[in-house]
């Protein structure tokens, strides 16, 4: 127990010292950084379980101005156990899903408190393909149903950003960000239900949405 105290006290003090010291940004016209997102990725906004991250590169137009490209890639993989009873058959479900999207931002940066932080405000707009396909658990003689093109299909959306970036250290930082969607426009993929040699096409809805819930990220960027 004392060594568990004293590792978060050295963390504390190391944490309170490099707050208290000065960090210049190395951040300047033509200024790159690679940017390692989880959770969202300025555009982006995905919810549920399963390993989502993003992956980008910020430009900066200036010291103050960045144009900021990322690519997210959100894949969810399960299987519904049958459970089957004594002396029956059950085959188990399964559900899988796959994201790909794609985004452009740009912000613009102010002064913070201190040179380590540069809160930032900016608009984005992404662009992300879903697939999905998912079989029903059964127990015999039950047939199993396989469905593909639910929650699949083409999303577009423009949202606002707002964040803060903290500099580690000149070369380094992390930022949280919070976007919220001014339009959203999601075009579903036909829906497919297969049973046995049987199939059945439905058509679904396409939906437009003006000023939604946004979703927060947290990422790590390294300037060079």
């Amino acid at each position: 127990m004392k060594k568990v105290l004293a590792v978060v006290l050295a963390v504390i003090m190391l944490s309170s010292f490099m707050i208290a010291q000065d960090v210049q940004p190395a951040v300047k016209a033509g200024s790159k950084s690679l940017n390692f997102t989880f959770g969202g990725l300025g555009a982006f906004g995905l919810n549920g379980t399963g390993p989502a991250g993003g992956l980008g590169i910020s430009y900066f137009l200036s010291s103050d101005a960045a144009v900021r490209l990322g690519l997210q890639i959100r894949s969810i993989s399960s299987t519904i156990p049958a459970n089957p009873g004594t002396g029956q058959t059950g085959t188990d479900g399964s559900q899988s899903t796959f994201t790909l999207g794609v985004g452009a931002d740009y912000l613009m940066y102010m002064m913070g408190a201190t040179s380590r932080v540069r809160p930032y405000v900016g608009a984005g707009f992404s662009f992300s393909m879903i697939s999905d396909t998912r079989k029903n658990a059964v127990i015999a003689p039950a047939i199993q149903v396989e469905q593909k093109g639910t929650g699949a299909g083409l999303n577009l959306g423009l949202m606002g950003i707002a964040g803060a970036e903290f500099f580690l250290y000149p070369e380094m930082s992390l930022s949280a960000e919070y976007t919220l969607s001014l339009f959203n426009m999601n075009s579903p993929a036909d829906l497919v239900s297969t049973s046995g040699s049987t199939s059945v096409t439905t058509k679904q809805t396409s939906t437009t949405t003006i000023l939604g819930f946004g979703a927060a990220g947290a990422t790590m960027h390294i300037y060079f």
